[in-house]
């Protein structure tokens, strides 16, 4: 490979929170050796052009107001053209300070309170949080498990739409905490059922910039030829390249009436200036890091045949669902632990971080999510400790 992602850096130096002594020994009670694999973000360098592109603008001293300005919008039109096939215009897009947020505005300004709001779950929590602190009712749309993959139940999804009358529909594509990418064809259902019920669509597709089978994955407004003029597209590159911290999340809004509405509100909320160092990094990431993150790609691609092989070898009773998209494993350990106490302790034991599946809002517990975007050396050792804490573990049995 062109780039160096067995290259470890050291993340407590820039203050990283997935890695913080502190929040590591209040959150999980572990040590300052632990290894942390539940925050959903990259160990590795961010991509050569965006590190170049902050020291240039950090170099000029001048840190005040900044706005989104051309080379920002051909940036982001030119990426979403030649990534994902979808033309976009100037006008549709938004830059909003993170998605999680721009989710909680979303349902205080197309909702009442009381109005009733569906997710597919397991759901990032997130989800569940933007309704309730909102106001509105959550109606959880189940996933179905057949043979250890997700599949949309639209029977019961069409159900709850008429007797909860559903107003809007949190809609995470690909799924986390899966990895699943849904097909043209689940999509395409999936946006018939919300323009024959009037349920406008919020699609986040903030993890597609990693998936492993590119032309296995359909953005949604390619899905339908109406559904762009009833949803509302939430997109970021802070997942495939690592922008968290700098809130460079964007929406795209086709129809005029649904985007004067938001963007209403966004001022009444005062979602104003973008972060002055947001801007140059994500044209540098869309512009001068394709490379970068398709090799970045193949290497998560090879951590998760890692993960597959070691726990069919060490732990078979752990199921490890495969994964399309991004660099979150999901695992089935309900067969190993009678409950999410025990598998808290077990992973206190061997000083590894992870997300329970009960976090999942519902259908998640006694699974676990594990963050395998690290450098191997990194997973290696995270799987041999847990490996050792199977054997002790069995042991005292």
């Amino acid at each position: 490979m062109k780039y160096d992602f067995d290259h470890v850096i050291n993340r407590k130096l820039g203050k990283c929170r997935k890695w913080d002594n502190t929040i590591l020994k209040e959150k999980f009670g572990l040590n300052e050796e632990a290894i942390p694999m539940d925050l959903a973000d990259l160990d590795f360098e961010c991509a050569p052009a965006i590190k170049q592109a902050m020291i240039e603008r950090a170099a000029l001293g001048d840190y005040g107001y900044t706005y989104t300005y051309d080379a920002y919008y051909d940036a982001l039109i030119s990426w979403n053209k030649r990534r994902f096939h979808v033309d976009i215009e100037k006008e549709w897009i938004k830059l909003t300070f993170g998605t999680c947020g721009t989710l909680h505005y979303i349902v205080q300004c197309f909702c009442k309170e009381g109005d009733a709001v569906m997710i597919n779950t397991p759901a990032y929590d997130p989800f569940a949080e933007a309704v309730e602190r909102g106001g509105c009712r959550l109606v959880c749309n189940s996933l179905k498990l057949e043979n250890m993959r997700y599949y949309l139940d639209f029977e019961t999804m069409e159900r709850q739409m008429v007797e909860e009358d559903v107003k809007l529909f949190i809609f995470c594509s690909p799924q986390n905490p899966s990895g699943r990418v849904w097909t043209k064809k689940e999509l395409h259902q999936l946006s018939e059922l919300c323009l024959k019920h009037k349920v406008l669509l919020v699609c986040d597709e903030i993890h597609r910039d990693v998936i492993f089978e590119r032309e296995g994955f359909t953005t949604l407004w390619n899905a339908h030829d109406k559904i762009a003029d009833a949803s509302i597209m939430c997109v970021s590159p802070n997942k495939g390249f690592n922008l968290g911290g700098l809130k460079s999340s964007y929406i795209i809004v086709k129809n005029k009436e649904i985007r004067e509405r938001l963007l209403a509100y966004l001022q009444k909320v005062y979602v104003t200036s973008p972060h002055v160092f947001a801007v140059p990094a994500i044209i540098a990431a869309y512009n001068d890091s394709e490379e970068w993150l398709d090799q970045l790609t193949t290497y998560i691609g090879e951590n998760f045949t890692i993960v597959y092989d070691w726990f069919e070898t060490h732990m078979p009773k752990a199921k490890v669902m495969k994964s399309d998209s991004s660099f979150l494993a999901w695992i089935d350990m309900r067969d190993i632990f009678k409950n999410e106490e025990e598998m808290q302790s077990f992973f206190i034991k061997a000083n590894v971080s992870m997300v329970v599946g009960s976090y999942f809002v519902k259908d998640g517990y006694g699974w676990v999510r594990l963050n395998i975007g690290t450098q191997k050396s990194i997973l290696q050792e995270a799987l041999r400790r847990i490996g050792d804490t199977w054997i002790q573990w069995n042991s005292h049995k």
